[in-house]
Formats: C-alpha cells, sequence, structure tokens
C-alpha cells in the first residue's frame, strides 16, 4: 500500500449479542475476575446501522480491571428480529466468522474445571501445542450463544508482560476459519493494511487427541494452515487466520454479523477515519456500514463504519470525535 493517511490499531473491543446477559456475566466476571465497567442502553443509531431500525438494546462493557483494550461488550437486544446465532451448530472447520476469541490463563486446568461448572464444554480436553520455540496449553470452549473462548496457558517461554492476570486476562487476539487462506490475507494486507505476525503450517494433525476435535483416522488427513495478523505487527488485538486443508466444512458466513446472537464484531481504533472510507470506497470494498455518528459509552461520541472480510466476520472501525 502507499502511505496510507489512516492508521488502523489492533481490535480493543469484541461485541457478544446474548439472548441472556447473566451466564456472560457469570463467565467474565464470576470465573474470569474481570468488571462492569459501563452498563446502559444501546444507542438506537447503532441498531439502525445495523438494520434493525424498531429495536432496542442493554449493553454492559466488561473489563480486565487493569486494562483499557481487549474488553467485551455484551448487548441484549429487543425487537431486533430475525435473529439468529453466528455459526450456528459449527464445527472448529467450518468457514465463516468469527470463530472465538482467545484469552491467557495461569492455570488451564483448574479454569476448565471452572467453566465446566457453568456448563461451558469443549471440543476436546485441553491439548498441548508445540509451535517449534512456543510451547502452550490450550482449550477451546464453547457456552451460551454459541461463544467460543480459547483459554491459553503458556508453556515455554515464559510468559512476559502478563503480571496483571488474574483468573483471565484481557482479550488479546481472535480466530477466523476462512476457505482461502490467500485471498483472506491480501484482505488484511492489502485492504486494511495489516502486517503479518506469525505463519505455520502442517500437512496433518499428529496422531491422537487435537485441539479442533478432529477424529483420529480423519486428523491425520487433515492439514493446518495460520496466519497472525495486526496492523503494527503485534500480537495484541490481532486476527489468526485458520485453514483446514482437507477438511471440507460448511461455509457459514452469510448469517456471521450482528444483530445475531455470538460473536457479531470485532472494533478496531482508527485515526483518519473519513480517508480509512475514501481508501476503502477506492479500493473497492464499499463498507457495509457506512459512516456513522453515534455514542458509544463509556467514549461518547464516535464515527463508525463496517467492513465484512471475505468470510464474513463483521469488523467495525472506530474514531473519536474531538
Amino acid at each position: 500500500m502507499s502511505q496510507p493517511k489512516f492508521e488502523i490499531s489492533g481490535f480493543t473491543e469484541a461485541v457478544i449479542v446474548v439472548r441472556d446477559e447473566q451466564p456472560h456475566l457469570d463467565c467474565w466476571v464470576g470465573k474470569g475476575a474481570w468488571e462492569v465497567r459501563h452498563k446502559g442502553a444501546v444507542d438506537p443509531l447503532l441498531l439502525h446501522a445495523w438494520g434493525r431500525p424498531s429495536a432496542t438494546g442493554r449493553e454492559w462493557l466488561l473489563a480486565h480491571p487493569d486494562c483499557q483494550v481487549g474488553v467485551v461488550r455484551l448487548m441484549r437486544l429487543d425487537g431486533a428480529a430475525p435473529q439468529t446465532d453466528i455459526r450456528q451448530d459449527d464445527q472448529c472447520w467450518d468457514v465463516g466468522g468469527i470463530f472465538d476469541l482467545n484469552v491467557r490463563v495461569l492455570d488451564l486446568a483448574r479454569q476448565a474445571e471452572r467453566m465446566r461448572a457453568l456448563h461451558w464444554q469443549g471440543a476436546s480436553p485441553p491439548i498441548g501445542w508445540d509451535f517449534g520455540a512456543l510451547k502452550v496449553r490450550e482449550w477451546l470452549v464453547r457456552g451460551p450463544d454459541n461463544v467460543r473462548l480459547a483459554l491459553i496457558e503458556r508453556v515455554m517461554p515464559p510468559l512476559t508482560g502478563f503480571d496483571h492476570i488474574r483468573e483471565f486476562s484481557q482479550v488479546f487476539n481472535s480466530s477466523q476459519i476462512v476457505g482461502d487462506m490467500e485471498a483472506s490475507v491480501a484482505f488484511y494486507r492489502d485492504v486494511l493494511g495489516f502486517q503479518t505476525v506469525m505463519q505455520y503450517e502442517t500437512p496433518h494433525f499428529p496422531p491422537g487427541p487435537n485441539l479442533f476435535g478432529i477424529p483420529p483416522g480423519v486428523s491425520e488427513r487433515i492439514g493446518l494452515r495460520l496466519a497472525i495478523m495486526h496492523p503494527e505487527g503485534k500480537n495484541e488485538g490481532s486476527i489468526e487466520l485458520v485453514t483446514n486443508p482437507g477438511a471440507q466444512g460448511r461455509d457459514l458466513s452469510e448469517n456471521a454479523g450482528p444483530p445475531h446472537y455470538g460473536m457479531a464484531a470485532l472494533r478496531f481504533p482508527v485515526r483518519g477515519i473519513e480517508n480509512f472510507a475514501a481508501h476503502l470506497n477506492h479500493q473497492g470494498h464499499v463498507p457495509d456500514m457506512p459512516l456513522t455518528q453515534l455514542d458509544l459509552a463509556p467514549m461518547g461520541q464516535v464515527r463508525m463504519l463496517a467492513l465484512r472480510t471475505p468470510d464474513g466476520a463483521w469488523l467495525e472501525f472506530i474514531e473519536a470525535v474531538a
């Protein structure tokens, strides 16, 4: 890209549309030791921009007590039908939308027991991953409204910069299952100006249990490719693109954004949002939600636009009004 007259930062907020906020509060606040930083009404201008002008809503902004980024906004809507579950009845290899939200934990076995007590369940038990010099334990766990979290415990090298972890860290990464890795990387790189943080590829899963719950005898014929992308080359507010060569999953991208239930949107701060909107139009990517001014508590007035990825994930870009 030529020198852009806008700057995008990593996502700072994940939006989850819920039927009932309480099970999610039990997870993030009750088990994750987060706090409720704001609660109130959803600005009707946002719901109008989402295509539900008659809807109303309540929202809860949840955050790690020591962090200003990696927050979660729960939204419960009334009068927003039709609504369905994002990635409804999905498998881990199905394409489309936002797949998970990643948080770091210190003792994964302990967290798994605590989450199971809230009726969250995984595709498999916690699994050890070896990415060469990087080793982790990870659990993909799914709960109400088809929300999926990746709970990650660092094994080696020792984790730095996360001394603030109590139970859950802030959300630091989010995965998307994509149908065409090259096309998805090109979208983030060439349209949004993201950099590649890390790439990983293996032609098949090792024998035995795996994170995605792919059955033995099948997993040995399925590969894994991933690429982590971020505007500044960081692993904080980053996007992890994942594809499974050899797996023929469903395409669930059609209903992969708001106001549907589940992981509806990621929000990225932008400096120079009008220039960004002009850039998108020049690139042939007309925003799915045009530039709109609305109240986003507790920030106040912001200007926001939204864009779908090639696999339907809904990304919102925001700039505070001076």
